[in-house]
């Protein structure tokens, strides 16, 4: 009897450390792997932008043709920055950019609503990506409009300005 408990306590402690040294190499690998410290990277709200210290200000902005409410939306400007080498709670600001500082936004304020930068808007800024855009300098020279997408929810949009 002592025999099969110790068998069954040892297959457990093999499953228990396998999962801890499973989930520890594929944490390992993905962050080692793609190598997020290489690449461009923003903060998801305001508060995240001042903690690490990449806040440059807050910009105004007003709700058109949209029913519902945006809790938490603050558009705002930051500097742009990297991840450090070990971790993403390190803040490696950028070096050398033509482009240092960048829009930003609470794009998920709800699990069914998203907001983004209308695409035909990207063109006011000094460079742009896909989705997003950035600038020489801490300021928008033009009102920036964004959609407000969501699933059951009607659409509208936000102005932003200085």
């Amino acid at each position: 009897m002592k025999k099969v408990f110790k068998l069954l306590f040892a297959v457990i402690v093999f499953f228990v450390l396998g999962y801890f040294a499973l989930g520890y190499i594929s944490s390992f690998v993905g962050w080692y792997g793609y190598k997020k410290w290489r690449y461009r990277v923003s903060t998801s709200d305001i508060e995240e932008s001042k903690k690490r210290g990449v806040f440059v200000k807050e910009l105004h902005f007003q709700i058109d043709s949209f029913s519902g409410t945006l809790e938490n939306f603050k558009p705002y400007i930051e500097k742009g920055f990297k991840f450090g080498l070990h971790s993403s709670k390190e803040t490696i600001p950028l070096k050398n950019s033509n482009y240092p500082y960048q829009l930003r936004f609470n794009y998920r304020p709800s699990n069914e609503i998203t907001i983004l930068i209308r695409e035909d808007e990207l063109i006011k800024f000094d460079s742009a990506n896909a989705s997003w855009g950035y600038l020489k300098h801490p300021e928008i020279t033009d009102t920036i409009i964004l959609i407000i997408r969501g699933e059951n929810v009607h659409s509208g949009n936000i102005k932003v300005w200085q």
